[in-house]
């Protein structure tokens, strides 16, 4: 018997697969890419797709509608942290007045006018800027002048996005039946601008309000525990 020598696989070369094995390999996608065939092309960015095209009044009306539903949700998270800081503020009063009625309750006849003096005047810059704090609080939720009346001359008129202007505008259901029914779309992007333009006021009003108040509660804090240190103190003469 013979027994056969197994013989080594020849390797394999570009040549060995002919021209039809060099169509093969080059028909192969590079990696990380799919292949042209049977798959669609994916569509450009948007800002490719849009770049050079106008935007229409329909669409420019649905934009500032957003904004305008936009700056009534800031404008309502201004309110409510005005008002958690109203009730911040209520507390320092409260903290204010019971230190004031136990340093009358514990007053010694022989305290000097000095510490009487010091602790009034301490006593007056605690209550005076939480009052200045609160103000502020109240004046960040409602404002005491309205946006019409502080920018008269910048605010047109916004029928239909405003009650005030609406109801000066008109003289009855059927007057403002016949006029809601013939604004056009410019008048309707013309009145939703203004009340955008009023929106921003009234956040940036209310706004800077907050802003003080919260500056002003700093120092309210910085008072009272003053006042309280001062007044603990006095007590232990």
């Amino acid at each position: 018997m013979t027994s056969e020598v197994p013989t080594e696989p020849e390797p394999l070369t570009l040549g060995a697969y002919g021209n039809e094995g060099k169509s093969k390999l080059t028909e192969i996608p590079p990696k990380g890419r799919r292949s042209k065939q049977g798959v669609k092309a994916s569509k450009p960015p948007t800002h490719e797709r849009t770049s050079g095209s106008p935007v229409s009044k329909s669409d420019m009306l649905e934009i500032t509608k957003w904004h305008i539903d936009r700056y009534d949700r800031l404008r309502s998270s201004t309110s409510l942290r005005a008002s958690i800081l109203l009730s911040a503020n209520a507390i320092l009063t409260t903290g204010s007045l019971i230190l004031i009625n136990y340093h009358v309750q514990s007053k010694a006849r022989d305290r000097s006018i000095l510490i009487e003096s010091l602790f009034a005047a301490l006593t007056i810059l605690a209550l005076s800027l939480t009052m200045r704090s609160l103000w502020g609080c109240i004046n960040a939720i409602a404002a005491r002048k309205t946006t019409r009346a502080l920018y008269s001359s910048e605010i047109p008129t916004r029928f239909l996005f405003n009650w005030g202007d609406t109801l000066k505008s008109v003289d009855g259901h059927s007057d403002f039946a016949r006029k809601v029914t013939e604004l056009s779309l410019d008048s309707i992007l013309g009145h939703a601008v203004s009340e955008l333009w009023t929106a921003i006021l009234q956040h940036a009003q209310r706004h800077r309000h907050l802003r003080s108040a919260i500056s002003t509660f700093r120092y309210c804090i910085i008072a009272q525990l003053a006042l309280a240190i001062f007044t603990f103190l006095a007590a232990l003469r």
